[in-house]
Parts: structure tokens; sequence; C-alpha cells
């Protein structure tokens, strides 16, 4: 029996869709009009379905949608409102919403949208149980020996509270290890707060993490707890630490040391317990010698590593993940599966993905949007993942960019031009014609290249 859950406002509309739900004897169905007892209820409840307004006070359905996306990710939401704009529309898919549906609707729209929900959810539960390891925390997806590891290493750590450092590339995934330990310990009722610590000025960073008192600054009109308090008893994850400007670097370790902060401008301590994850792509032991990161602090962070390999680094990974991303674009819309033709997959193989993983998922969401067949192709794939056309990059890559641009274009125009000379047999007419040029481009580009054409049997 699938468990759902209504959000709204407005009795009327949870009645209505309470008595249009209940039709069906394989839901159990649960309604809530108040926002701020919902969004406490998602965290300690999980729901296979939530149907949420967008519109609601004091907690909108963005931020429900965002509270289940954290603690339940694999749960749908629904989203529906009778202020249908397109950009509310984009922002509740791009966070992870399944649906957007507008008021007024018919029950036959809202069954449709909730079966095919059903649909994904058992889409992903059979792809799940082919060769490819899923695991299970944080919809982690993996079939390498390495990334095996890193999930062995994850159980173990998770049930302690020591501070953790993981170390990786930018785009292997070190976010998402965090929440997994987060996930994992006996803190995942409790808040997990992210903060990337090159995002924002010293002196406002410094307010976000400790809070501040009423006055301590201009525009403080009224005393503001920081995200520290705010994960009190949970897990607090420093994106990129290595960013971290030395002044909070020493606020932050005497944190760590004394377990207490005092908030900007206020004058009594707060105790706080909070479990430290830290992450960062640079080589945090060269900042240490080059006196840029604290020796102390380090030490400090750094009481259990977790290393994320590249991407390029474990290969049995690429197409799971690929198919992974492929399958849940299709799913979204509500489209025929697409899948990769033999040729595409040793492409992306192949490809060494300097992005890591999110390099990726971008190429899988821009080769799904531009591909119109079922099958994608090797010509589907964008240029630069096929090995000979990135050398051919990244040959003008130490180049100035105007440099740069213009050999590009230089090579580009006396490649095509000679591409469709050839194809044509060296008729400019019928080239020009083709590429959507007159005569006089034509036998400037040639002139310009110094181009050797054949057309009617002259040189």
């Amino acid at each position: 029996m699938k468990k759902i859950l209504i959000i709204d406002d407005e009795p009327e509309m949870l009645e209505s869709l309470s008595k249009i739900l209940s039709y069906k004897k394989d839901f159990e169905i649960a309604t809530i009009s108040d926002s701020t007892e919902a969004n406490k209820l998602i965290q300690k409840e999980q729901f296979d379905i939530i149907i949420t307004d967008l519109k609601m006070k004091p907690i909108s359905g963005i931020e429900i949608l965002r509270t289940t996306m954290e603690y339940h990710p694999e749960s749908i939401v629904i989203m529906i409102s009778g202020y249908g704009t397109i950009e509310a529309s984009v922002e509740a898919m791009k966070e992870g919403a399944f649906d957007f549906i507008e008021k007024p609707f018919t029950s036959k729209t809202l069954f449709e949208c909730i079966d095919r929900a059903l649909e994904r959810v058992s889409k992903e539960t059979t792809i799940k149980n082919e060769d490819e390891n899923f695991s299970k925390i944080s919809n982690f997806i993996y079939k390498s020996k390495k990334m095996d590891e890193i999930i062995d290493i994850v159980k173990k750590v998770a049930t302690g509270s020591l501070n953790i450092l993981i170390t990786g590339e930018s785009g292997t995934g070190k976010e998402l290890i965090a929440r997994a330990v987060h996930n994992l310990s006996k803190r995942n009722h409790n808040p997990f707060v992210p903060v990337n610590c090159g995002a924002l000025p010293e002196n406002l960073f410094e307010s976000e993490l400790f809070g501040h008192e009423r006055g301590a600054f201009t525009g403080a009109v009224k005393t503001k707890p920081g995200l520290l308090e705010f994960a009190n008893h949970g897990t607090f994850f420093f994106d990129e630490i290595g960013d971290m400007s030395q002044g909070l670097q020493v606020k932050l370790l005497r944190m760590l040391e004394e377990r207490k902060i005092r908030r900007v401008g206020g004058q009594n301590e707060i105790a706080i317990d909070v479990r430290i994850i830290a992450a960062t792509n640079k080589d945090l032991e060269q900042l240490v010698s080059e006196k840029i990161f604290r020796e102390d602090l380090y030490y400090r962070l750094n009481t259990i590593q977790v290393e994320i390999p590249p991407l390029r680094e474990r290969k049995d990974d690429i197409l799971p993940l690929a198919k992974h991303f492929l399958t849940n674009l299709c799913a979204v819309d509500d489209k025929q599966q697409k899948r990769f033709s033999p040729e595409a997959e040793e492409i992306l193989k192949n490809y060494p993905w300097p992005g890591n993983v999110r390099e990726l998922q971008n190429i899988i969401n821009r080769t799904y949007i531009l591909s119109s067949s079922v099958i994608i192709q090797k010509n589907d794939l964008p240029i630069t993942v096929e090995p000979g056309n990135r050398n051919r990059i990244n040959e003008f890559l130490s180049d100035s960019y105007k440099n740069a641009k213009d050999k590009i274009i230089e090579k580009f125009e006396m490649e095509y031009l000679t591409h469709h000379l050839k194809l044509n047999q060296g008729n400019i007419t019928q080239t020009a014609e083709k590429c959507g040029l007159d005569r006089r481009s034509i036998h400037r580009l040639i002139n310009k290249y110094s181009i050797i054409y054949q057309e009617d049997g002259n040189k």
C-alpha cells in the first residue's frame, strides 16, 4: 500500500483531494493543513508520494520539497498551485519535483500524474536490480571496486562522531558522500547543513556561520542565529574548506576545541553539538606548508580522510551513471526510454571526464534534449566528448582568448569549405547554395586559405 501525504492550507482542497484519492484502495492517505507541522512530519516519516500546494505560509511548497529531497530523496513530490507560472514550474522541477499541476485540474489529470509517478518508482526499482551495484545510501550508483571500498568506509565511519575530511577533484560527489555519512548516522533526524566556504565574503560568512546580535553591524536589525546553531545535534558540511580565510580558520578551530560559539556582536557563548565534515579539491598539506591553511585546524578536521577517486580512474561507473541520468530524464518527461548505441557507449567510456560526474550529468542532459531518436548515436554526443576532437580543442587552450578564437574559426572555415567543395565535386554554385553563401564569399574563402579544388575538370 502506497502512503500519500497531502499538504494544503485550504481545508476544502484537502477534503476534495482526499476524497478523490480514497477511490483507490491501495492508497494510505494522510492530510495536513499546517505547513510547519507538515515540514516536521516529513523529517520524521517517509511517504511514497507527497502532494503539496505551492503558495503556503509560513513554509512554502518549495521549502517542503527541499526538506523532502534532503530527508527522503526517493519520495515523489507533486506540486499544485493556483498561481501556475513557467518560472514556478521550472524552479520546482529544478529542486526535484516530479510534476507541477495548475489548479483547477480534474481527477483524471491527478490520477494520470500519480500513475506516472508510480511507474517511475517501479522502473527505477527494476533498474536497480540489474547488474550494476546501487548503494542503499544517498542514491549512490556504482559498479567499480574503488567505489565499493569507499562505501564500506562510509558505513564504518558513519556510526561515530569523528570529524571527516573528504578529498577529491571537483564534481566527484564529495557532498553526496557527506550526506551518506549523515544519513547513516544517529544524527540523521537532525539537520544536515552544507555551506560553500568560497561563496561569501569573510564578514558575511562569519555572520552566516556564527549568527549575529541585533545592532552588531549596519543592517543587523534583529538577532539572527547562525547556521552552526541551526545544525545543532546534526551534521555541518564545509565544502571547499581550502577557500576559508585565515581569520575564520582561527574561529572554526576554537569552536572545534571548545564546542562553543559566540555570535557576532555577542557576549555569551552558546554550546553546540555538531559533527563536522569538510571537503576540498585542493592539497591541504601543500596549503599548510605554504602557511595558507592552519596546521592545527588541518589535523582537527582530518581525523578520518575519505578520498574520492576521479571518474577516469573508475571507468566501470561511467555507463551505470550515464544510464541512470538518462532514465531519470525520460521518466520525468514521461517519454519513451532512450538508450545509447554501442559506439556512443564506447565514446563515453573512453572520454577522460575532467569534470567528473558533474560533467557527465551535464553532457547526458544536453544530449537528451538535443537527440531526436530513441537510440543515442555517437554523433548525438557533444563534439568535445570524442577523444580526437578533445585533443584538437586542447591545442588552443594555452593561447590568448582572441588568438584561440581566431585559430578555431580559421580551422573551421577551412575544413568546412574543403568538405563541401569535395561533396559538390568543386562546383562553386552548388557549394554556395548548400552552405547558404554567395559565390563571392566562397571565392573569398578559397583565396584566403589557398584551397586547391577542381571544378568542371579544371584546377
